[in-house]
């Protein structure tokens, strides 16, 4: 049966439909692929563009850390570079990024990073997309935050000459209020501490916890009492009889008619309880040995030396004559007469201050100081360490302990204050108070500490001793020549130590 032209159209129309059905699913198929592949390349670059920022945040933080430290524009702007691509190479998965862009603003301390990056793509790479771009931005600046300051103070006899010691006063007590103002909560984030030293150190209350004890019976003979002073000269000597702390000297009797300095005498080794002198029973010197200069607790090996007088057993009788009437009829208290060195055995009564936010106390504390002795800055440099490091956190009271080194957002500064020479160090020191600050400004300054030392010259003369290079110990210590501070008067004075104190800060992140 033939069908007529109409009805044979009719017939196709499946057939055709079919056709048009294939044809829209081979555009649609492919397009809805593509939307799913490009949803996948998308989510997949939005978390390594989370990855960047956070390499970069962290890259710009430790630029500013280097800021801080002192490094050069130049300088920084490599360490952000460096560190920055490290952590993208890390992530690996096809990213790229291009070198950091590093900015400064010297108005206000920000570092800004940025940093152009591609990410290749897997499924989208089908339809001609091979890569996704990608910028991404951050921007560090200085801001106050978790901040352990200790003050170092010289308080040597010359701090007396040109009204030095009253101008400090007044220089330090604008510090503190600039550190602590009045508006900022008290919020334990910002303490500051304080350290005097002039040829020693008193350790106030912490003497015993600092200083090795030894208890000591009777003495049997003037050879036993002088070898218990060669063995024990360094340590608080106490007496096993009346637990009073003593120290050994010579006295004399008298076998000649006349009993002058040059008379025949017999010398017979003694005991002085230090509370029947005017010498301090709290003052120290330097630890010696393999922990002379570090941080390490107080403890055997790591003991700090307790300011005893010397005595010079071997010395002729006129040297012993003119000590023994030191100790006699001075109450001990001369620093070098014949035989007898009292020095070590007497300091300034002002100890150290711990960690604290009370403005009230620390102020007080610097008003009441006073000068008078020598000069052996490397026991301030030591105990302003000592007042910073977390080593020490069992020493202080806790609410002063201080912060371990690596806490995130936290700064650790000391600011060294002097008038001239470091100058006196303890016999038993195998080194000079000179080199010894060194070696503690070194072992402050390294990577593992990173404390901030700045140093303050008030009216130093010009032929104070230098390193081999030129540097006062000023200069040498201070953990970059921005941190070098050097005063002629006490407006001078004033404004670095305001300058110093709004340069000490911590790191945040810019929102």
């Amino acid at each position: 049966m033939r069908l007529c032209r109409p009805l044979l159209r009719l017939r196709v129309l499946p057939r055709a439909e079919g056709g048009n059905v294939a044809m829209i699913a081979a555009f649609v198929i492919p397009s809805i692929l593509a939307m799913a592949g490009i949803a996948v390349d998308l989510q997949n670059t939005v978390r390594q563009k989370s990855k960047v920022q956070a390499a970069l945040d962290s890259a710009v933080l430790a630029g500013a850390l280097g800021r801080q430290a002192g490094n050069t524009p130049a300088e920084v702007s490599s360490d952000v570079q460096v560190y920055a691509q490290a952590l993208f190479e890390d992530q690996a998965g096809g990213l790229t990024c291009e070198p950091v862009a590093v900015s400064f603003d010297e108005t206000n301390f920000d570092i800004h990073g940025s940093v152009h990056c591609e990410q290749v793509t897997y499924i989208s790479s089908l339809i001609g997309h091979d890569k996704l771009e990608f910028t991404v931005n951050s921007t560090s600046t200085y801001g106050v935050g978790k901040l352990d300051v200790a003050f170092i103070f010289d308080v040597s006899g010359s701090m007396n000459s040109y009204n030095r010691l009253a101008q400090l006063k007044t220089a330090a007590v604008a510090a503190i209020d600039e550190l602590l103002p009045d508006s900022r909560e008290r919020d334990g984030t910002v303490r500051l501490a304080i350290a005097s030293y002039n040829h020693s150190l008193n350790a106030g209350p912490y003497i015993n916890q600092v200083t090795e004890t030894v208890t000591l019976s009777a003495d049997g003979s003037n050879s036993t009492a002088q070898s218990r002073y060669n063995s024990h000269n360094t340590k608080r000597m106490i007496d096993q009889d009346s637990g009073r702390r003593f120290f050994y000297y010579q006295a004399g009797t008298c076998s000649s008619w006349s009993c002058g300095r040059n008379s025949s005498w017999t010398w017979n080794t003694q005991r002085r309880f230090f509370a029947d002198t005017g010498l301090s029973d709290r003052c120290v010197h330097e630890r010696t040995g393999t922990q002379a200069a570090t941080d390490a607790a107080p403890g055997a090996g790591a003991w700090i030396g307790a300011g005893n007088p010397r005595w010079n057993f071997s010395a002729g009788s006129t040297s012993k004559y003119d000590g023994w009437q030191n100790v006699e009829n001075q109450n001990a208290t001369g620093y070098g007469v014949g035989a007898y060195e009292g020095r070590h055995g007497t300091c300034m009564p002002s100890g150290p201050v711990p960690l604290t936010e009370d403005k009230t106390a620390l102020k007080a504390h610097v008003n009441g100081l006073i000068a008078e002795g020598g000069t052996a800055g490397h026991l301030g440099i030591a105990w302003g360490w000592y007042l910073v490091s977390p080593e020490w956190a069992g020493i202080w009271p806790e609410a002063s302990a201080p912060l371990p080194y690596r806490e995130p957002q936290t700064s650790k500064a000391v600011i060294l204050m002097t008038d001239g020479e470091f100058n006196v160090q303890h016999p038993t020191a195998s080194k000079d108070s000179f080199r010894q600050s060194m070696d503690l400004c070194d072992a402050m300054k390294a990577s593992t500490r990173r404390i901030q030392i700045y140093t303050v010259g008030f009216q130093v003369p010009s032929g104070v001793q230098r390193t081999g290079d030129g540097r006062t110990i000023l200069e040498y210590c201070a953990t970059s020549p921005s941190h070098a501070f050097s005063a002629d008067n006490g407006e001078e004075l004033i404004e670095v130590y305001r300058s110093i104190a709004r340069s000490i800060s911590d790191l945040r992140l810019k929102q």
